[in-house]
């Protein structure tokens, strides 16, 4: 009886053992430099497969008349990990879903974008975020009037979003950001608004209007409040400002935003942006150029 109930008590522990595995194997497993957007796209181009599983998926994630089938997608999508050489996703980490609210059923009008005067940019990023393959590309600057403010949107542009940990759930992020938005590289965008006596730099959130379906896709706030590089964040914030001089921190991993910053142990980077190293545009035009998918316009709550 007491070898049984010995035995018994191994095999409880060996499972838990097997189960804590089973959850924190992605975590456990480094994942080696990427070129998954390189062979995404040879993949589309040749395969008609895999073309066809990308096109199911996207049409879950942006369509609003298609329902999300939360297993069949996980299907679609491990169908797509196996051609790109990837571990297959269980059921326990795929918490992905649909990206779109609805229908814009109205036009907009078209912004005029002119390049900012007296307006000085500087972002300092961490040196082990470049390192990682995360480094800040491109720039946009938009300045235009809208309900009476003068706004200048700033748009960056990442070589990618990998994570410090570098695991194998930044593959399938990776590749689920390939699927539903048609790129690898990250973009975030802020603005910089004057509303009568008053400037303030907006990290809030924006829409982006689909250009097939006329989907509408929310963009999450950027702020990074008081997170760190190793966090993730997504803070609604705004911070009144003096003067026409701006040094914005990245301050975690997935490039959350702020004007101090949150990790003075970090070896930095810095980056300054002048109207010869910075393109004309807003972050609609950012999306239409490294991205696979469409968009027709954008919508902010300024």
């Amino acid at each position: 009886m007491k070898r049984v109930l010995v035995f018994m008590a191994l095999v409880g522990t060996l499972l838990v053992i097997v189960s804590l595995t089973f959850y924190y194997y992605p975590r456990l497993l480094k994942h080696g430099a990427s070129t998954l957007e390189e062979k995404f796209r040879q993949l589309y181009a040749s395969n008609p497969d895999f073309r066809l599983s990308v096109d199911e998926l996207r049409r879950m994630v942006l369509d609003p008349d298609t329902p999300f089938d939360k297993e069949m997608a996980r299907k679609l999508f491990n169908s797509v990990l196996r051609e790109l050489g990837v571990s297959e996703i269980d059921s326990l980490h795929f918490n992905y879903g649909k990206s779109v609210y609805g229908r814009v059923n109205k036009s907009f009008p078209t912004v005029r974008c002119d390049f900012p005067s007296d307006f000085h940019l500087v972002v300092v990023q961490p040196k082990t975020d470049v390192e990682a393959g995360n480094s800040l590309e491109k720039v946009y600057f938009c300045s235009y009037e809208i309900n009476g403010k003068s706004v200048v949107e700033v748009t960056l542009v990442f070589r990618n979003e990998r994570s410090p940990s570098s695991t194998l759930e930044d593959a399938w992020y990776e590749a689920w950001r390939l699927i539903s938005w048609g790129r690898s590289r990250d973009i975030e965008t802020f603005f910089v608004v004057r509303e009568g006596e008053k400037t303030y730099v907006d990290f809030s959130g924006l829409g982006l209007v689909l250009n097939q379906t006329l989907s509408l896709r929310l963009v999450k706030a950027i702020g990074s409040g008081s997170k760190t590089y190793s966090e993730s964040a997504h803070e609604e914030e705004k911070i009144e400002i003096s003067g026409p001089n701006i040094t914005i921190y990245v301050n975690t991993y997935n490039h959350a935003l702020g004007l101090k910053d949150n990790n003075p142990g970090l070896e930095k980077v810095i980056f300054r942006v002048t109207e010869s190293n910075s393109t004309l545009g807003r972050r609609v035009d950012a999306e239409n150029e490294f991205s696979d998918i469409r968009y027709i316009n954008e919508l902010v709550g300024l």
